[in-house]
């Protein structure tokens, strides 16, 4: 039998015996805290309506049968996903528009509780578990871009990837990697034709345990060990040979990579919190008092460089973190870490999801050699904890029933908006259809494509529209459009959608659907008359 007993000393998960909470109830109420942060405004916006890819799934799901759904409809082929997903838009029901919210809360709410189990997984596996909830409270609360997908129904494809990232870190620290690995790496293999990213993570954090305990295997086991690393590999392989994507340039990947990076860090808030989340990564360093006093100093030199040229400082954190574990020589943690930190290499459109992983496994590895701190939260009477809870989910309800909070209504303002768009697109769309301009082409003032193709209009979505407007155009000509989508597509018979900005030239308002958190949504037709 394969152990850790030697890769796994030190006081950082050695310190099990006052780590864990006392009570069930002290357990629960921590688990509530670590997930609180991104739960806060996900419960302060849920549900969403229609929003990006969902009118192309509404689309598709409207005009074909369910074999469709394992055709090459992505730009990675993911047949489990896209079945899976093609099911959940079933159940939404494409023939009724505007959707169903019901539905859609249904549907969010249950991809929102798969993302929380895996983070059960990862609360449970934590050494210092009062002090990872309070890291992983601010670290949800404060970089929640990466969480978009909760509000998208095809947020299903990243589903395995949150339960593989915690049931890795769960294994890690059960020491009980060993007894499931194979059925472990088989699974890895099936979830590559669910999404690539969950074997992905699998790959690094099994190659980095291989690394942990090479000197113990045998032979026979070390053959194992590259089969099912060369299973997963083939896996990916055989999906990007045989379905390959459009050729993306280097230069268009990296700046995808730092995109993902920058979307999750969204304000000045978020780069004062990557800051500190770095400093206090160096803090926990087993190294000389002069070695981290050096750390400081090169942190906060580095952090004014990234401010001044806009490159986000979560990549510092990032790089302290793998640092960390590369001092402390945790090869399964600091390649699961380095893995996730380069999946928005692989993706290369920006999108902050792919940032998220990354963001995890930091946050799980942050709180490490914090003993101390674990030790004076002990002493916290729960009862506080639980009334800054309390005090928490009153302000989410008083946001969401349009109180105005000072500070947190502000800063909620932006995903407000956005929940806002969703309502009035589908709103434009069924008010055209029962309209004089059905058989009326669509179109958008403002682009909404991937966030390497406008990252400020990314972040801030300031009269970004909700949707890509290849994904509404394809709705409305398959599922809403009166007549055909082959009429002629000319400014004189087509319908311009605006949310905020300026007027449409030479055109006249005919729909107007009013913003409370963000600018009227107006449709804007041809003016005849000029």
């Amino acid at each position: 039998m394969i152990t850790q007993t030697a890769v796994d000393s030190g006081p950082a998960l050695n310190a099990r015996h006052f780590a864990d909470p006392d009570t069930r109830a002290e357990k629960l109420v921590y688990f509530i805290l670590a997930v609180l942060g991104f739960s806060f405004w996900f419960f302060t916006v849920v549900p969403f309506a229609s929003h990006r890819e969902t009118y192309w799934w509404l689309a598709m799901v409207h005009s074909h049968d369910f074999s469709y759904a394992f055709g090459v409809i992505s730009s990675t082929y993911r047949p489990l996903a896209q079945g899976t997903t093609w099911l959940a838009f079933k159940i939404l029901d494409p023939n009724v528009f505007p959707t169903s919210v019901v539905h859609q809360a249904v549907l969010q709410g249950c991809i929102y509780g798969m993302f929380v189990l895996a983070w059960w997984l990862m609360y449970s596996a934590a050494p210092l578990r009062r002090i990872f909830a309070v890291i992983a409270f601010i670290v949800g609360g404060v970089f929640f871009s990466g969480y978009v997908h909760l509000f998208h129904i095809y947020g299903i494809f990243y589903i395995p990837v949150m339960l593989t990232s915690g049931a890795l870190l769960r294994l890690y620290a059960s020491n009980k990697v060993d007894k499931r690995e194979v059925w472990f790496g088989l699974v890895a293999v099936l979830l590559a034709f669910w999404h690539p990213f969950a074997t992905a993570l699998f790959m690094g954090f099994y190659f980095g345990f291989c690394l942990d305990t090479f000197r113990q295997r045998s032979k026979a086991q070390l053959v194992q060990s590259l089969a099912l690393l060369l299973a997963c590999a083939f896996a990916i392989g055989a999906l990007v040979v045989l379905f390959p994507r459009a050729p993306m340039p280097l230069h268009t990947r990296l700046f995808g990579f730092l995109v993902s990076y920058r979307t999750n860090e969204v304000n000045l808030i978020a780069s004062a919190v990557a800051f500190v989340l770095t400093q206090l990564v160096v803090f926990t360093m087993a190294i000389s008092t002069k070695l981290k006093l050096a750390g400081y100093l090169l942190v906060s030199a580095l952090g004014a460089i990234f401010l001044l040229k806009g490159l986000p400082l979560i990549l510092l954190w990032i790089c302290a973190v793998l640092l960390k574990l590369l001092l402390m020589r945790r090869w399964s943690l600091f390649f699961l870490a380095l893995t996730a930190a380069l999946l928005p290499f692989g993706g290369g459109i920006g999108t902050p999801m792919y940032a998220l992983f990354a963001i995890i496994v930091a946050t799980y590895v942050t709180p490490l050699g914090l003993s101390g701190v674990e030790t004076a939260l002990s002493s916290l009477r729960i009862q506080y904890v639980v009334g800054a809870m309390i005090v928490l989910t009153v302000v989410m309800l008083m946001v969401r029933a349009g109180i105005k909070v000072p500070v947190i209504t502000r800063v909620a303002k932006p995903l407000l908006a956005e929940r806002e768009k969703t309502y009035q697109l589908e709103n434009i769309l069924a008010w055209l259809h029962n309209s004089d301009y059905c058989s009326d082409g669509i179109a958008f003032a403002e682009d909404a494509g991937d966030p390497i193709e406008g990252v400020e209009s990314a972040i801030t979505r300031k009269n970004r529209p909700p949707s890509w407007i290849g994904d509404v155009r394809l709705f409305w000509n398959t599922n809403l459009r009166c007549g055909t989508a082959a009429q002629s597509e000319s400014k004189s018979n087509m319908a311009v959608v605006t949310f905020g900005g300026l007027p449409v030239a030479d055109s006249k308002a005919v729909f107007k659907v009013a913003g409370k958190y963000t600018d009227d949504a107006v449709v804007w037709v041809a003016d005849t008359k000029k």
